[in-house]
């Protein structure tokens, strides 16, 4: 089992990864899960979200193990353009150069354009002018697609309206669940209807059967 690592800080957009945590929480029904969630922060110091909560990071961003990790999330935030994110950023490039996956959403689309990241890949954010104007050393105008979730190989980017679509193509890449058990749950959260609910968890239980 491999670790799933989100990064943390001060000022994080609470309700950005809430979808995907849904998605992650159904790996209970499979059994044993096939990949592990563990927040991490610089020294491991628990922070504050923008909603209010307070968060202890499971574990040190220093600490990480590239070879044991299926992927980094980063989530927005008010700080993605000050040098204390250069090390997480430095870390996000080093896996997307390993072919490991990389999915930040909102402002954290900021730091990675503030890098360089984003100058070659297709990428979106929460407009084209939120990166134009706020990061002075963004390049990637011609790989800029607006749409609210973008994948490109091992980069999958989000504006902030688009959490659900982002934890979809996270939950994808990863290789949790089958396809009818990822679009019934995609189809769930996006229109309500309580009929792709009972096509989730039908298509889970066959999910736990075959794993």
């Amino acid at each position: 089992m491999k670790n799933i690592y989100m990064y943390v800080q001060d000022t994080m957009a609470d309700f950005e990864h809430g979808y995907l945590m849904h998605a992650l929480s159904l790996q209970a029904m499979l059994g044993e899960p096939k990949v592990k969630l563990l927040t991490v922060s610089k020294g491991k110091k628990s922070i504050k979200t923008a909603g209010g909560m307070t968060i202890v990071p499971d574990f040190n961003l220093y600490d990480i193990d590239t070879a044991n990790t299926d992927a980094l999330l980063l989530i927005g935030g008010d700080r993605w353009l000050n040098n204390e994110q250069d090390d997480v950023l430095e870390l996000a490039s080093k896996l997307l150069q390993e072919n490991i996956l990389v999915g930040a959403i909102c402002g954290a689309t900021l730091g990675l354009a503030e890098k360089g990241i984003l100058d070659n890949r297709y990428h979106t954010s929460n407009a084209s002018f939120f990166l134009s104007q706020m990061s002075q050393h963004y390049r990637g105008h011609d790989y800029y697609k607006d749409e609210i979730a973008v994948q490109d190989g091992k980069l999958i980017t989000a504006c902030s309206a688009g959490s659900l679509l982002w934890a979809k193509f996270i939950v994808e890449e990863l290789g949790l669940y089958s396809k009818t058990t990822v679009e019934a749950w995609f189809n769930y959260f996006s229109t309500g209807d309580p009929q792709y609910y009972v096509e989730m968890m039908n298509s889970l239980e066959k999910d736990a059967l075959e794993s």
